[in-house]
């Protein structure tokens, strides 16, 4: 599978750049575009595409821009390019601003969910710790399976009225650690940490203003520490391999839709998760300022 990716190219000369500009407004200049292929896997191939700055920021006449997206059009369809990513300044000649990533960014979080326990804990004793999760039926069972082994007590918090999760009396029978589970709020008071998982119930909306702690909220891709105000996004990072070809790239490009990209390509053509893929793809989950 080729995929594709548009950056823009600062001019190798001051002069070369003037002139780049002033015949792109006369749109009678060339539309040099340089390419290289990186490899993600054996199967999996990235087509980077730089195109000249100048066509990030002053490509307000339609001739050279209409120029541009045939010449890289044709490029892309004799390379079989199925899916393309660009980079803000690179003039949305694809519309690629619009697609979202964030549902597959949340698979991942939530896939990758107890990685994040380590990362926020930020310590040993992981296993002397109690924490409180949320979610609904599929995640809380979920839940159970994954973090049972990994904590000292899970308390799961249930709207008053709703099913009990399963899974429960099986992981106490396996560990000799109890899941206690209750609808009553105040759980919370005694619970360092607290897992959010994606649309839980509503009436928890209300419930992080008057709790101190840690929340690692998965639907909203934050972690946030409550006692120290402070708040942090749930992103992932590409291979440093991988960076060093593509150059700087702006904090939402490189930590949020670029993975997001890769995963949701790569886990489609791989038919497996966007958690697996983005493992397979090496990238690391982190959190971030």
């Amino acid at each position: 599978m080729n995929l594709g990716m548009i950056l823009p190219r600062e001019s190798g000369r001051r002069e070369e750049g003037l002139m780049n500009r002033l015949l792109s407004v006369l749109s009678i200049g060339r539309l040099p575009v340089e390419t290289k292929w990186l490899h993600l896997d054996p199967h999996i191939h990235l087509l980077v595409c730089h195109i000249p700055a100048i066509y990030g920021h002053a490509m307000h006449r339609k001739g050279p821009l209409k120029r541009l997206k045939r010449k890289l059009d044709r490029m892309f369809s004799e390379e079989g390019v199925l899916s393309v990513i660009e980079h803000p300044a690179a003039c949305n000649l694809y519309g690629s601003e619009k697609t979202r990533y964030e549902p597959c960014l949340m698979d991942i979080a939530v896939g990758r969910f107890t990685k994040l326990l380590g990362i926020v804990h930020r310590g040993p004793g992981l296993n002397r710790m109690e924490i409180t999760v949320t979610g609904n039926q599929r995640h809380l069972e979920y839940a159970i399976t994954r973090a049972i082994s990994l904590v000292k007590t899970i308390n799961v918090l249930i709207p008053e009225g709703s099913r009990e999760p399963g899974q429960a009396e099986e992981a106490f029978e396996e560990t000799g650690i109890p899941v206690h589970i209750t609808s009553d709020p105040e759980v919370l008071n005694r619970t360092p940490l607290w897992i959010r998982f994606p649309n839980d119930h509503e009436s928890f909306d209300c419930l992080p203003a008057a709790y101190t702690g840690r929340i690692i909220d998965l639907g909203a891709l934050k972690v946030i520490d409550t006692r120290a105000k402070r708040v942090y996004g749930i992103c992932l990072e590409l291979p440093m391999a991988l960076m060093k070809e593509l150059g700087p790239l702006p904090d939402d490009l490189r930590y949020y839709r670029l993975p997001g990209f890769l995963a949701a390509n790569c886990a489609n053509a791989w038919g497996e998760s966007a958690a697996e893929a983005s493992l397979r793809l090496d990238m690391r989950l982190i959190v971030k300022p």
